[in-house]
């Protein structure tokens, strides 16, 4: 499979770091490895799925990526040291890839950090009802702001509920917060 690389532009391993680094720094969160991957494969004339990988794993290695564990997940930040190695060979980029990544970046942000942030997990328990598991994340760490555990009749009512908690996830917390906390 041949990839469109703008203007001709055949990305080697050092592009390629650069391309990622700029990723990073462009969304401006650590991102897990479900989300990065995401990216990478909906633009694949940046790199290909498995360049990505390759490039992901000495990042690492060479510290300009820090990788953490996040409930099970790998959680990638650009470091200290891969913000300054982007800064001396940013123009090493070719600008329309620069300009496609911004953009895609804000465009899309908001909708990755809440994939991040408002978590669900469902499975079925003994008896054939299933439970679901919503959770709303401390964007700087694994831990849980909120985790309701509810039980329900069936796998639809599982999924109906789990599909609708990323959009609702915030009012959620907000009434329930006020149901429990406000002084109203």
């Amino acid at each position: 499979m041949e990839f469109d690389r703008n203007l001709d532009f055949v990305a080697d391993d050092m592009d390629m770091k650069l391309m990622l680094l700029f990723i990073f720094e462009k969304m401006e969160f650590p991102l897990t490895d479900a989300s990065i991957s995401e990216i990478i494969v909906a633009n694949p004339n940046w790199m290909s799925y498995m360049d990505f990988r390759t490039v992901v794993y000495q990042l690492v290695e060479s510290r300009f990526l820090l990788r953490s564990s996040q409930g099970g997940d790998s959680l990638y930040a650009i470091t200290q040291s891969g913000k300054s190695c982007l800064s001396h060979f940013y123009s090493k980029i070719p600008a329309s890839i620069r300009e496609e990544i911004t953009n895609y970046s804000r465009e899309n942000k908001q909708k990755f950090k809440r994939s991040q942030e408002y978590n669900y997990d469902y499975y079925k328990n003994a008896d054939g009802t299933y439970t679901i598991v919503l959770r709303i994340k401390e964007h700087t760490s694994s831990e849980s702001v909120l985790e309701v555990k509810m039980k329900v009749q069936n796998r639809s009512e599982a999924i109906r509920a789990t599909s609708k908690w990323r959009d609702r996830a915030p009012q959620s917390y907000e009434a329930l917060y006020n149901v429990l906390i406000s002084d109203d």
